[in-house]
């Protein structure tokens, strides 16, 4: 006679339970879970805490389709170049152009331009428009408070 085994699940046991009643396996992904979030809680902690909100200049200081450049002298004097594209709408930009640091510091239509090499870039979201820059302007947060412009600036 041969012997038969039954694989249903009626007789595979029962995972062990601990004295909180969670499996072993349950515990540790629950302890992977917890340990995650916290961790992922850090990390958005540290981000914030590396950027800084600085005020920068009065929403008039900019015309529309303009841009100005100012010093920020509490952020190790980085210079921000501050766009307005359209009435209302603010952009921030790091004013050093992205081929060779030199400063973009000229305007023309929708246009940002580096007078060292002649790059281009656009007013709204400083994407390249031509090179020898192949990478766009770093661009900052700008909010508005109180005819205000603010930038976010990442240590």
């Amino acid at each position: 006679m041969t012997e038969s085994h039954n694989c249903s699940s009626a007789n595979t046991p029962e995972p062990k339970q601990s004295f909180l009643g969670l499996s072993r396996r349950s515990f540790l992904a629950s302890f992977a879970i917890a340990a995650g979030s916290i961790g992922l809680t850090s990390i958005a902690d540290s981000a914030k805490a590396a950027s800084k909100k600085y005020k920068v200049c009065a929403t008039k200081s900019i015309k529309v389709g303009g841009a100005s450049s100012f010093r920020v002298a509490a952020a190790k004097n980085m210079m921000v170049l501050i766009t307005q594209p359209k009435k209302g709408v603010f952009r921030a930009f790091d004013q050093r152009c992205t081929h060779d640091g030199y400063a973009v510091n000229s305007i023309e239509g929708k246009n940002l331009i580096c007078q060292a090499h002649g790059a281009l870039f656009d007013i709204d979201s400083g994407a390249v428009k031509r090179g020898p820059a192949r990478r766009s302007l770093t661009k900052f947060t700008v909010t508005v408070e109180k005819n205000f412009v603010y930038v976010t600036i990442k240590s």
